[in-house]
């Protein structure tokens, strides 16, 4: 793309006259651009980041998730230097940025309020930056133009934010975000004031946008679904410090404590002891591990945990290997499939198991019925149960 501005990385506020998309690929994401190095921040005795340490890749997407007060949007400001860090470093592109205000880093920022001028036109919104650091208005004009264009609202310059539904005042703030190709966007909680549909539409025009522009972006969500949908890596954040830093597949698949286990989808915690030849106990049914989880054990007592959507019942028998018999306790329809709630011992311990429509339908199972599952050895994780 041509005829645009581009705002060099490591130069805040310096304007050259030709702007460029790159694509985001595998080799594009090889050299780091953003480094966070042992970031504490304290608010009188409290610190809300404990010694933090994280590196982003060039032009990847990196999703900060948590729930509320764990401090991801604290190590967002930190990096915005819109809330300087207590102790600790930030690099960009290269350059240390620990102690610069916000004035002189190279971001642009969406906030989970827009924050638009209410008395600007979208237009204006828009070049508001790029007005300020003296960009003459056919520049500016070219530009606004060519971002309207980009975020699908070519023909609503002339509105106020008012006039806007919440997608498009947020797809305005995006634009206004990017004008000046800044080398990181930063993106707090953006979509969580839309309702669920236009939120789930917007989520993926934005990542489209970021891949096509090849900007390295951090957002802060505490939503999981956006998460692991829009992120290339995801940073699991939980009392101020990072419990797993993966991709989605890895922090859903393999989840390194019980808190992330719980936190991403739905976990079942099952209270296990140690056997015999590295298996687990539930009750009086013997389970097998797979290898790197039989190194997991470490005590007598171990919490064993399966997702749901893990517990296999078609082709279930006697002789399948970790299967067992179980009560359907209770059966909730949710659509696409059924939740059970199934008991088994003689403590009538409980299970969650979705079952499509078609396997309950075929199988007969049902309320009050009995079902036979099995927990394949590669979806069983283990804990420590201290």
């Amino acid at each position: 793309m041509s005829g645009g501005l581009h705002f060099n990385r490591g130069r805040p506020c310096r304007i050259s006259v030709s702007y460029s998309m790159k694509n985001n690929t595998d080799n594009e994401q090889d050299e780091t651009y953003l480094q966070v190095r042992n970031v504490t921040k304290m608010f009188g005795t409290f610190a809300a980041l404990k010694d933090i340490s994280l590196d982003v890749n060039e032009g990847e997407f990196v999703c900060f998730l948590g729930p509320s007060g764990c401090g991801k949007t604290t190590l967002l400001r930190a990096i915005a230097g819109l809330d300087i860090q207590t102790h600790g470093k930030v690099f960009q592109g290269g350059r240390e940025i620990s102690d610069l205000p916000a004035s002189e880093r190279d971001f642009g920022i969406v906030f989970q309020s827009y924050a638009l001028f209410p008395n600007l036109s979208v237009n204006d919104n828009v070049g508001y930056g790029l007005v300020n650091v003296g960009t003459s208005k056919a520049d500016t004009h070219a530009r606004v133009v060519e971002l309207l264009s980009l975020v699908g609202l070519e023909d609503q310059g002339d509105k106020y934010p008012a006039q806007l539904s919440g997608g498009q005042q947020q797809r305005v703030a995006l634009a206004r975000a990017l004008a000046m190709s800044p080398g990181l966007l930063l993106l707090d909680e953006p979509l969580s004031a839309l309702d669920a549909k236009v939120r789930v539409h917007l989520r993926h025009e934005m990542k489209e946008l970021q891949q096509r522009l090849g900007v390295t972006t951090v957002m802060v969500t505490h939503d999981q679904e956006e998460a692991l949908t829009m992120a290339d890596r995801i940073v699991v954040m939980n009392d101020g410090n990072i419990e797993q830093v993966g991709t989605p597949e890895e922090i859903y698949g393999s989840p390194a404590s019980p808190f992330v286990a719980e936190f991403v989808g739905t976990m079942n915690f099952l209270k296990a002891t140690k056997g015999e030849n590295s298996q687990i106990m539930l009750g009086t049914h013997t389970l097998t591990l797979n290898d790197a989880e039989k190194a997991k054990l470490n005590g007598s007592s171990v919490l064993a945990c399966v997702r749901p959507e893990d517990i296999l019942v078609r082709g279930v028998d006697d002789s399948t290997a970790n299967s067992f018999d179980t009560k359907v306790k209770n059966l909730e329809f949710l659509g696409s499939f059924c939740r059970a709630t199934l008991v088994y011992g003689k403590d009538d311990t409980e299970l969650q198991a979705d079952f499509s429509i078609n396997l309950v339908r075929d199988k007969g199972v049902e309320e009050g019925g009995n079902v036979r599952i099995a927990l394949p050895a590669n979806s069983i994780h283990i804990f420590s149960a201290g």
